[in-house]
């Protein structure tokens, strides 16, 4: 389990909030006002003891909590590593072992950036694809879009486009000409398809591959799409954008969006109708 977590005051105060998207079976299970012990690692100081607690509200929101006496260390060296860097800046946090948490401060004077974090070959090895010059080029374009606390997806959508036109990749290409299916970018035979939507439409997408195999001596097909941890970040800024802009007392509702780890888990199964190589990769955020 991984998430990023968007610093602010209650950073400091008391605790953070778990994304519904990042959530284990074990955090599932917690009941409302349940609390379990759990060991939080930050850098090289001793482990604090906390607690992760299911608060006795509406929403059930799942918490880390060490607003006590006996947690003030780690809200001291909180304090201390963020100090007035809050605005952008991000903490990582990672399950390490059942109940142990590191926590990884991502200062934005370190200007984090989007990044290929993970990927996945199907019918090419490790060999073959560093020999694809494209693949480095989506790699660089990504490296050049900042993280920035204000954007939704489709922020990124737009700044991404910008950076592979400009390399030279064509965009919005027809897989048929008799059918209106367009691949996201197209260049020399690579096809990409950026997936930041619904987690649902995304198989849509490994149809585009298919067809432009058939049809347009497709080469290879490549499916970006956010970790977990960075799917889970940009819902939960969407989820307090909305909650600022609601009108009444409904409570918004902000969908989740597709993820790398759910791409990797599913492609062995789906892997048999591919005749071509794909490559899935995951797209995360990291400081420089």
């Amino acid at each position: 389990m991984k998430f990023l977590h968007p610093v602010g005051a209650s950073t400091f105060k008391y605790g953070v909030t778990i994304p519904v998207e990042a959530q284990s079976e074990r955090m599932r299970a917690i009941d409302k006002g349940g609390k379990v012990p759990v060991t939080i690692l930050i850098g090289t100081e001793e482990p604090v003891v906390a607690e992760i607690r299911r608060l006795n509200n509406k929403p059930g929101h799942l918490q880390f909590r060490y607003e006590n006496k006996a947690q003030e260390r780690l809200r001291q060296y909180l304090l201390g590593v963020f100090s007035s860097q809050t605005g952008g800046s991000l903490l990582e946090v990672e399950e390490v072992a059942p109940f142990t948490f590191l926590f990884k401060p991502i200062l934005n004077n370190a200007t984090p950036c989007l990044q290929i974090s993970d990927m996945l070959l199907h019918r090419l090895d490790k060999k073959e694809a560093k020999g694809f010059a494209e693949i480095d080029q989506i790699g660089a374009t990504l490296a050049a879009v900042e993280y920035d606390a204000g954007f939704n997806q489709s922020d990124y959508n737009g700044r991404i486009n910008e950076g592979l036109v400009g390399q030279g990749w064509n965009r919005e290409q027809r897989v048929v000409n008799e059918l209106g299916l367009k691949c996201d970018f197209e260049k020399n035979g690579i096809w990409v398809e950026v997936e930041f939507g619904n987690a649902r439409s995304y198989y849509q997408d490994y149809v585009k591959f298919m067809l432009a195999k058939k049809y347009r001596n497709a080469r290879l097909g490549l499916l970006l799409c956010p970790t977990t941890s960075f799917a889970a970040l940009l819902c939960e800024l969407g989820r307090q954008r909305a909650r600022e802009n609601a009108v009444g007392e409904r409570s918004p509702v902000y969908s989740g969006m597709m993820s790398y780890e759910k791409a990797a888990r599913e492609l062995p199964y789906l892997g048999f109708m591919f005749e071509m190589p794909i490559v899935v990769a995951g797209v995360g955020v990291g400081g420089s």
